[in-house]
């Protein structure tokens, strides 16, 4: 279950842990601190440095914080989580520290960051330091650029298999909201 660092101070958050930890649930809650909820910076709304990891403890659940930005190191600490998880151990909260390089939505500037901040985490974006990474590790370049191309032939693809696809139809709006399929509200 992913999530951003300003939920961690809504009651849903703290219920959603409550009821996986009683209920032993094999769930995996990734919060994805980026310093940022929405417009506000979450230290200055937030009582804890690290909004979700530093909450775990009341749950009787480990304080997890990794480099969200490590793609090898987030790689590491979902594994341990997924494997828990599987086996029967309960949940399991990760805080994994990264950056929105844009604004919280296409209407937002993002004019509220600093432009130094800004610049310092572009300097750290997780997609080029793994290029850079995969090529010290002796990939060639031809390989990582036949990565890129596939890629990025594949995201115009499905774009393109989008836009060319019919509206759903409305009714699909209510389709599996209640366990029987239905959504009409009952007591």
């Amino acid at each position: 279950m992913f999530f951003g660092d300003g939920t961690t101070n809504i009651g849903a958050f703290h219920e959603a842990l409550n009821f996986a930890v009683i209920w032993n649930l094999p769930v995996v809650f990734v919060c994805e601190n980026n310093l940022y909820m929405e417009y506000t910076p979450i230290g200055s709304v937030t009582a804890v440095e690290h909004p979700a990891a530093d909450r775990a403890s009341a749950y009787g659940l480990e304080s997890i914080i990794v480099d969200g930005n490590d793609a090898d190191a987030m790689y590491e600490v979902a594994s341990k989580a997924i494997e828990k998880a599987r086996a029967g151990g309960g949940p399991s909260l990760i805080e994994a520290k990264t950056y929105r390089h844009q604004g919280h939505s296409r209407a937002d500037p993002g004019k509220y960051r600093p432009a130094e901040e800004v610049e310092r985490w572009l300097a750290y974006d997780p997609i080029p330091l793994y290029r850079n990474r995969l090529a010290e590790e002796g990939v060639e370049e031809s390989v990582l650029a036949n990565i890129e191309s596939d890629v990025d032939t594949e995201i115009n693809e499905a774009t393109e298999a989008a836009k060319a696809s019919p509206a759903p139809d409305a009714s699909l709006c209510f389709k599996d909201v209640w366990a029987d399929g239905g959504w009409a509200w009952r007591n």
